[in-house]
């Protein structure tokens, strides 16, 4: 009976694997075109406010706390929604064959004044359920107070510094690496470490450039002396003037 037990065991894991473990690459692109396309179909239905058509592609969950009705005035409430600007998918995380979660940059207009705008990002969660992927409705009714705002300026700041402290780092780097080298050459003049072939090599290509950046420029001089020939020459002897 144990035996029998155990091997069931085993079975229902090989069974569940596939759902729950990771998906391979190819299996990563086609996942996320079917949440895309799933995604991309229930914001346009946001956006023209169609509720009853969104609430079919709620998780079965969110459908058990709401109602079609109550969903489609919980949304007309909102005085907020998605903006016809196309918004950036900034990432898809596919954490298991049927869990992912979408990233996204949203903005959003006022219903009544669609001048009135603000920029968010939005975590959406996407579960497979039966052959489509599915949304969760009591995140959409809290959209867009819940989310992160934007701040344009201050990102372009941070993006700003981030920049000047890599270009920092790096010519920090070359100065330190330099510095490496040069201790090192000393070392070998002083005979307390032997080069390596590499750095053999290396202090042979330096030498070479060196002494090709001292030796002297002779094209100019050769311009210069044809010149010098030139100013020598001496000037043609005018004809000699007609009799009258």
């Amino acid at each position: 009976m144990k035996a029998f037990l155990s091997l069931l065991l085993v079975f229902g894991l090989l069974l569940a694997s596939p759902v729950t473990a990771g998906p391979n690459a190819y299996e990563m692109r086609i996942i996320r075109k079917d949440i895309l396309k799933a995604y991309n179909q229930l914001t346009d239905m946001w956006k023209e406010e169609l509720y009853f058509d969104m609430y079919e592609l709620g998780q079965r969950a969110s459908r058990i706390k709401l109602s079609k009705g109550e969903f489609a005035q919980r949304m007309v409430d909102l005085a907020w929604k998605p903006s016809n600007q196309i918004e950036e998918i900034k990432d898809v995380k596919i954490l298991y064959r049927n869990y992912a979660t979408v990233h996204v940059r949203m903005q959003f207009e006022n219903k009544v004044n669609p001048t009135r705008v603000l920029l968010k990002d939005v975590i959406f969660t996407a579960i497979l359920e039966g052959k489509g992927w599915a949304f969760d409705l009591t995140k959409l009714i809290r959209t867009p107070y819940d989310g992160k705002f934007v701040d344009l300026a201050a990102e372009k700041k941070n993006a700003e510094l981030t920049s000047q402290r890599a270009e920092a780092a790096r010519l920090q780097k070359i100065q330190d690496e330099k510095a490496a080298w040069e201790q090192r050459q000393r070392d070998f003049k002083a005979g307390k470490a032997q080069p390596t072939p590499e750095e053999e090599e290396r202090m042979k290509l330096e030498a070479e450039a060196a002494e090709k950046a001292l030796a002297p420029d002779t094209s100019g001089d050769a311009s210069g002396d044809n010149a010098a020939k030139d100013t020598t020459k001496p000037a043609p002897t005018p004809p000699p003037a007609a009799n009258p």
